[in-house]
């Protein structure tokens, strides 16, 4: 009984999904609630708002309510899908004030009806709409989902989100910040990565990122100066089509807390920022007479107490 029900709510969703006319969907506009339950009924997908992760996806308990919706296309620059055939997103945008967003990935090829892959929600973001793409290095594909996530006064962050499909179903692989600022703290530091290349080696592949840093003096000093800029190659590993990718200390040019602490808008304890950056601290006590050490001189002054700053202040007492 339990395998002929399975069948049949197989066959159910099959049939709808062949009835499905994408086209009336791309970008329509004043979409109702009673709207968007019939074409969640139509694709055969749940009305729960839903959380995808490493493991799979997984229906909340809060319901995809569209009061005044609107449905967007977005166009690929690369295919998701590695079946021959075109590929497409539709995002269904609720109000400005919710943040919920459902993107929808179509599939089609030549001489079938557009079919219904797989999809995403998304319910954390701010300032303006999530963004997604493709990107394709090699022989791999990837659906990137790019959003602006709340911080505050003095702070912001782009992150994307790595998703990729199997077995016909999406999963989040990776997430990693896109660019980004914390004016908020000692120092004020603004910082960027970009994607480089995907490789496999020995049972293992990686993705590549250049993670940049720029760095000034923080609003409490009475210095308004640039100090320094920081450039790292960082790797992100897993054994071959397997799970989730992990920090890759071996071959990252940089420490994972240095990662995770430096490209963050959060705040970060002196102590810990002092230990993250004090060769760059060192190189400057030892350096010429210039704004930037009488940045420093201050940095030690008002931080007096902190025995992260010992060896700076020896250096810096070395050289008169």
């Amino acid at each position: 009984m339990r395998a002929l029900l399975i069948f049949l709510v197989f066959v159910a969703a099959a049939a709808a999904q062949s009835s499905f006319d994408f086209n009336e969907l791309v970008d329509k506009k004043d979409l109702h609630n009673a709207d968007i339950i019939r074409l969640w009924r139509t694709l055969g997908i749940s009305g729960k708002v839903r959380q995808t992760t490493a493991n799979g996806s997984e229906d909340t308990s809060v319901t995809f309510t569209c009061p005044d919706c609107e449905a967007q296309l977005i166009d690929l620059s690369w295919p998701l899908v590695e079946d021959p055939g075109g590929d497409a997103v539709v995002r269904i945008s609720a109000p400005l004030y919710s943040d919920t967003r459902r993107f929808l990935v179509f599939h089609h090829e030549e001489g079938r009806a557009w079919r219904l892959v797989d999809y995403l929600d998304l319910t954390e973001w701010e300032y303006d709409e999530p963004v997604v793409s493709v990107v394709r290095s090699g022989d791999k594909r990837w659906l990137v989902l790019k959003a602006w996530p709340r911080c505050g006064t003095g702070c912001g962050l782009v992150h994307t989100d790595w998703y990729e499909l199997k077995n016909g179903k999406l999963r989040i692989v990776l997430t990693v910040p896109l660019s980004g600022y914390q004016g908020n703290t000692t120092l004020v530091r603004q910082f960027e990565t970009r994607f480089v290349r995907a490789s496999q080696s020995e049972g293992t592949e990686s993705l590549e990122f250049v993670y940049h840093v720029e760095f000034a003096a923080g609003f409490a000093s009475t210095f308004d100066t640039d100090l320094w800029g920081e450039e790292k190659v960082i790797k992100f590993s897993r054994p071959t089509g397997q799970g989730e990718f992990k920090f890759d200390a071996k071959n990252s040019e940089a420490s994972e807390a240095f990662v995770e602490e430096i490209f963050s808008w959060n705040g970060i304890e002196p102590s810990l920022l002092f230990e993250l950056i004090q060769d760059r601290l060192l190189m400057i006590a030892r350096g010429p007479h210039n704004q930037r050490r009488e940045w420093l001189n201050e940095l030690l002054n008002d931080n007096a107490d902190l025995p992260e700053l010992d060896d700076i202040r020896a250096a810096f007492g070395k050289v008169r």
